[in-house]
């Protein structure tokens, strides 16, 4: 009897712990819940009410999809196998694609974690007023697509972190993500899995599928028009590949409207620019030596966290700066763009090479020009002394000026600026003041701080060198190049025939 006793003892005090532990469990993420939902109302963020459908809904939907059946039926008998194993893998490729959205993951734990990072190592930039103005000129109802060019691993997160009080955004996450705990994080956060390097054609079907199942569903989603990472600073040749599947929606949805808002994302200092660097350019330093550097940065990263009073974020590794073009629609560059999704995949690409061109061009002009980027492209082009980079820097802040394109000014470049200045409200007055000598000299003061600090310039006096050690020179260009147009164009197939 004692024995059943005990026993009973044991049990009650597990169930009490456990119903205890589900009771605090609940109330902490009771309160989770509110402060998110007092933090989207405070901002009036309006969520896509798609990106809370089920996963296993979506996964279904797609299995059961006429076009995929027809396709996995086809390929089932080219292949010579059974057209449940077509459809085995096709679901591997489904649970590996869809994405399971998660608003405390999204806004609690990965946007503490994001911000933390980015404030550890950056003063971020970020164009609100922009973001607004775009999504504002959105029509109700249009799909609606970022696209951004792709400087750093980075992007991700700044992005995010900027956009977090107006929009979430899903991503087209590469393969580089799909490691633990990293592919938890990205799924919780709505980004989906893309394997760059997959040929087999069911798979980018499954693929098309799923984007175009969730933009007309009007989940807002974003990608890099270059693909991956620039590797020598200048802008790559756009990829048509996502942007072919969004367009084939009009072959079911031909009046639908898609609508495009550039993005350009740069940074006075990308963290695996050497890394990136070594790929094309060898006397930059190896792959290795960059990436063990890098790492070795880590310590210090996680020191900025818990002192960001000690160490500001622009005297670390300077802006991370993000800006909005103009919101486009599809219709304004490709008319007929509802025909050209009919048409077969050779006489369709050109079209859609044509479209990713212009859309290239557009998040061209949405880049923002940043400090060492300014000094770096007045070194590169002979400056050698302070009066030399004055001119320099000033000449191409007034092209910039004209053109219409941004320029980044945070926190660092105000405090730089004279008292009177410094205490303007009006953006249009700094602005204006922005081709006086004092200005510019503080786009060049915040420049070469940032760039002594690394080593790869020498300040004497008035005159200024870049550093002699091997890469520099590499580096150095690979910052100027941000600013430069696009060169490349999107593959176009030879007609056929």
């Amino acid at each position: 009897m004692n024995v059943f006793g005990a026993l009973a003892g044991a049990l009650g005090v597990v169930a009490s712990y456990e119903f205890a532990r589900w009771q605090a469990l609940s109330l902490v993420k009771e309160r989770l819940h509110l402060s998110v939902e007092k933090f989207l109302d405070r901002h009036q963020v309006e969520l896509d009410h798609f990106r809370f459908i089920d996963r296993v809904w979506v996964r279904q939907t797609l299995l059961q999809d006429p076009e995929l059946q027809a396709n996995a039926a086809e390929q089932a008998k080219l292949r010579g196998q059974s057209l449940l194993a077509i459809r085995r893998r096709m679901a591997v490729w489904l649970d590996e694609i869809v994405p399971y959205f998660n608003v405390l993951s999204y806004y609690k734990i990965g946007g503490a974690v994001a911000q933390a990072v980015t404030k550890a190592c950056y003063e971020l930039v970020f164009d609100a007023q922009g973001l607004e103005r775009a999504r504002g000129a959105v029509p109700k109802g249009a799909v609606t697509v970022y696209v951004a060019n792709h400087r750093s691993n980075a992007d991700y997160v700044v992005l995010s972190v900027g956009a977090m009080r107006q929009v979430a955004l899903s991503y087209a996450v590469g393969e580089w993500a799909r490691v633990w705990p990293l592919d938890v994080l990205f799924r919780s956060f709505g980004s989906y899995f893309v394997r760059r390097g997959e040929k087999d054609p069911l798979y980018h079907n499954v693929l098309e599928r799923y984007l175009q199942l969730v933009a007309s569903r009007g989940l807002t989603t974003a990608f890099f028009l270059e693909g991956g990472l620039s590797r020598d600073g200048a802008l790559r040749e756009p990829k048509i590949g996502l942007l072919d599947y969004l367009i084939g929606m009009l072959r079911s949805e031909p009046d639908r409207e898609i609508v495009f808002i550039p993005v350009g994302i740069n940074y006075d200092r990308v963290l695996e620019d050497r890394n990136l660097l070594s790929d094309v350019m060898p006397t930059a330093g190896s792959k290795l030596a960059s990436m063990g550097k890098l790492l070795v940065q880590v310590p210090s990263l996680l020191f900025g966290f818990f002192a960001r009073a000690a160490i500001r974020a622009h005297r670390r590794y300077g802006y991370a700066a993000v800006s909005f073009g103009e919101a486009v629609s599809l219709r304004t560059f490709l008319p007929d763009a509802a025909a050209v999704a009919q048409l077969p995949d050779k006489q369709r690409r050109p079209h859609i090479a044509a479209a990713a061109d212009h859309l290239l061009a557009c998040v061209y002009k949405a880049i923002p020009a940043t400090p060492v980027v300014l000094v770096a492209a007045a070194l590169v082009a002979g400056a050698r002394d302070r009066s030399s980079l004055n001119g320099a820097v000033r000449k191409r802040l007034r092209a910039l000026g004209r053109e219409g394109r941004p320029v980044a000014r945070g926190a660092a470049f105000r405090r730089l600026l004279p008292t009177a200045r410094a205490g303007t409200a009006d953006k249009d007055e700094l602005d204006e003041a922005i081709g006086d000598s004092e200005d510019v000299e503080n786009h060049v003061e915040l420049g070469l701080m940032l760039l002594s600090r690394r080593g790869l310039v020498h300040v004497a006096g008035e005159g200024v060198h870049p550093a002699p050690a091997p890469g520099v020179q590499e580096v150095l260009s690979y910052y100027a190049r941000s600013l430069d147009a696009p060169t490349h164009k999107a593959f176009r197939p030879p007609a056929s025939g």
